[in-house]
């Protein structure tokens, strides 16, 4: 027989958990207690029962009570020694005065040995198993000497049968206890061995807090960042190593998420003597009554992810070169200045710059001079400048001032004959070299020039020109009124309605390859508008000024039925290729988006929703990033994919990336155009790509302007991009012969293996 560790024999943990046993327990309590008062029923109707009867009538109906009062009290062990022992002993006491060892009492000893092993301990059933083989021989010897009277004679061959019996049965019963208790014991050491190698050697950090806020488990990894021993933490109060405020924390957020809860958490590693964000993950524990038991909690440590968000969102918002704001930042910005404007009833002057004679400059002295000269200027500008301004650049050489609380025009001239003099001055670029750079800057001022970021921009753009055409190395007022652009932009719409009317739109398609593979994996559909007086127009000509119009989404229903039946189209021809389609915020957020996209689909039956994909820029997604989510979510149920476009120029953040169920990232032309001489734009496409491949997405390189491009967009795992590089764009009719003639350059092949 196997023998059992020694802490299975010191600790006499029973076969069965402690709820199935307290069931058990319960059950027999109630059984035996039902038994007890019929018997003592049918005692009481009866003649007068001896003294030894009434103590086992009495018992009978006693032990069940004690045995459920501890049970109440969630003593289960000694409920079972209780119940057992005491039936037990009852047993006994009616064997000499009913049949001896062939009365009921005695035939039950045998189950209260396996239950005593299966319920209380195997230690315990020896003891019985071993006191019941003496009992039973003292019986059979008082039967044999007529030391008691029995009911009725007992032949003696029977009496020692019965004895031999019994302690056979006995003892295969509690062998056969001993067995079950081996196996099963045997059974969960392997399984606690198991865990425990998990848990011990597992990166993430474990915790279980007891209802009195105290530890009740933790892994090494959760007591080393406390710079403790895992002995050291268990049975301490949690808020002796967190503080009242850090004990409170995952409570609160339980109660709070009704039994679970999901948050972040910045705390001192005391092991490292740094700072780290935590995700942690915390469960409710609670007894099978339903009572509070305490938490469980899973701790991440997540700096790494945060800091390199950090790192990702920062330069998404500011300029690698300068540091300072970028585009995004700026509009950002200047929708703020112009809210504190409408405030505190004041302007705010949008000041556009453009270095005159830069490019000179750059070609004469070299690019790293030219980045020297942008970051002297840039400490200069924001020299000029105070704290509540902003200065940004937009890349290049231009440069964008944002001057608020303007009381009058008359301070505008003042303001930005400062940046003037301020770029004016004379540049040191060598030891004993210095170089002379001017400026000519535009100026819109908000509201009289107009109320949003992106035609402010574009007025104080308008008047940086004129400034330039008048002689550079000064600045323009735009004084264009704002009910003309209204008017021009009016034009535009209803001269879009027009040519849609007309047919005079087209869709060109920019292929889309996986430069390791070498194959075409599918095609960007754009858009072109066959002017009949203007010729060819490209979609800047045309599509930003009819952003937000009604006209917008009717040319994107337009654009996604055409390229569904240029999928058919190619499909008829042996071309399965996928498209691609960039949609614009308005339409994504129409009321029937989806419903319009079903419609679509349904029309064109032949067509295989899974190869259509859907842009979106990141920006947009996040103008209302859960009304984005729930429409992607919806869509896609259809069978479409969804790709977030110009991926980095936005201002997503790790939380709202992972709410956006987009399968595809396309890293924005801005990033991809200057990996080649831009260290700090190949850190940022190096880390959309690390992004992208922690959170399972697929990713595409956008503005492959060369071959070059594709080995260092191979080495940080990109496969995949676009660009002229590759191929320009072209009408539909060329893409199955440009398909047919590609070959993925040798240069890229090489960089694969």
């Amino acid at each position: 027989m196997k023998r059992f560790p020694a802490d299975a024999r010191q600790t006499g943990k029973p076969l069965f958990d402690s709820g199935t046993s307290r069931k058990l327990l319960r059950f027999m309590s109630i059984t035996l207690l039902c038994i007890g008062g019929v018997s003592a029923m049918t005692t009481l109707l009866g003649s007068l029962p001896t003294t030894i009867r009434w103590l086992v009538h009495g018992g009978i109906i006693a032990l069940p009570l004690l045995s459920l009062a501890l049970l109440e009290q969630q003593r289960i062990r000694a409920a079972g020694h209780v119940l057992l022992w005491g039936c037990w002993i009852l047993a006994l006491l009616s064997a000499p005065s009913t049949s001896g060892n062939r009365s009921i009492g005695v035939t039950i000893i045998p189950v209260l040995i396996v239950l005593m092993g299966w319920l209380v301990a195997p230690r315990q059933a020896i003891i019985m198993a071993g006191t019941s083989i003496i009992a039973l021989l003292g019986i059979s010897l008082s039967e044999h000497y007529a030391w008691i009277a029995l009911e009725g004679p007992i032949p003696p061959l029977s009496r020692w049968t019965i004895l031999t019996g019994m302690i056979l049965v006995t003892t295969l019963l509690t062998a056969l206890s001993y067995r079950l208790y081996a196996t099963r014991f045997a059974e969960q050491q392997h399984l606690a061995a198991t865990l425990e190698l998990v848990t011990e050697r597992s990166p993430i950090m474990l915790a279980s807090v007891d209802e009195k806020d105290r530890y009740r488990y933790v892994n090494r990894n959760y007591a080393a960042f406390h710079g403790k021993m895992p002995t050291d933490l268990i049975g301490t109060p949690v808020s002796l190593h967190l503080g009242p405020g850090g004990a409170q924390a995952p409570i609160l957020a339980i109660e709070k998420g009704n039994g679970s809860a999901r948050y972040r958490q910045l705390r001192q590693n005391v092991q490292t003597g740094t700072e780290c964000w935590l995700e942690i993950d915390a469960q409710r524990a609670t007894r099978e009554d339903g009572i509070y038991d305490g938490y469980y909690a899973i701790l991440r440590d997540i700096t790494d992810e945060v800091r390199s968000a950090e790192q990702i969102q920062f330069m998404a918002y500011h300029d690698s070169l300068t540091s300072l704001p970028n585009r995004t930042l700026l509009a950002d910005r200047l929708r703020q200045a112009i809210v504190r404007g409408e405030r505190e009833d004041s302007l705010i002057a949008v000041c556009y710059l453009d270095l005159d004679g830069f490019k000179l400059l750059n070609d004469t002295w070299g690019h790293s001079t030219g980045d020297m000269v942008l970051i002297q200027l840039a400490a200069r500008l924001q020299e000029c400048v105070r704290g509540t301004d902003t200065v940004a650049r937009l890349g290049g050489d231009e440069f964008v001032v944002l001057i608020g609380g303007i009381q009058n025009r008359q301070e505008i001239p003042v303001a930005v004959g400062r940046l003037i003099t301020a770029i004016s001055r004379p540049i040191s670029i060598h030891a004993g070299t210095e170089v002379g750079v001017s400026a000519s800057i535009g100026v819109a001022v908000s509201p009289h020039d107009g109320e949003d970021p992106d035609v402010l921009l574009r007025h104080a753009d308008q008047a940086m020109l004129m400034a330039k055409q008048s002689g550079r190395n000064r600045f323009a007022l735009f004084d264009t009124e704002l009910e003309q652009r209204m008017r021009t932009l009016h034009q535009i719409a209803a001269s879009v309605e027009k040519g849609l009317a007309d047919g005079e739109f087209r869709l060109f398609y920019q292929p889309k390859v996986n430069m390791r593979l070498g194959t075409v994996i599918g095609a960007e559909a754009l858009i072109r508008w066959q002017h009949p007086e203007e010729g060819l127009l490209l979609p800047a000509s045309f599509l930003p000024y009819i952003e937000g119009n009604p006209m917008a989404s009717r040319l994107g229903q337009w654009v996604l039925g055409e390229a569904l039946s240029q999928i058919r189209q190619w499909a008829t021809q042996g071309l399965q290729l996928s498209v691609s389609v960039n949609i614009s915020s308005h339409h994504l957020q129409d009321a029937d988006f989806t419903e319009q996209l079903a419609n679509l689909l349904d029309a064109h039956p032949d067509v295989p929703a899974e190869r259509l994909e859907i842009e979106i820029l990141e920006t947009s997604a996040m103008e209302d990033v859960e009304k984005t989510a729930r429409i992607i979510r919806a869509s896609s149920v259809l069978g479409v994919s969804f790709a977030l476009d110009d991926f980095g120029t936005g201002n997503a953040s790790l939380t709202d990336f992972r709410r956006l169920p987009a399968q595809t990232l396309k890293i924005d032309k801005s990033f991809v155009r200057d990996i080649l001489e831009d260290p700090e734009d190949l850190a940022i496409v190096k880390s959309i790509v690390a992004l992208a491949n922690s959170f399972e997405r697929q990713v595409i390189a956008e503005g492959l302007e060369s071959i070059a491009h594709g080995a260092p967009l191979l080495g940080l795992g990109c496969d995949c991009a676009q660009g002229y590089g590759i191929a320009h764009p072209m009408p539909a009719d060329a893409i199955p012969p440009w398909i047919a003639n590609w070959t993925a350059p040798a240069e890229w092949l090489q960089a694969s293996r």
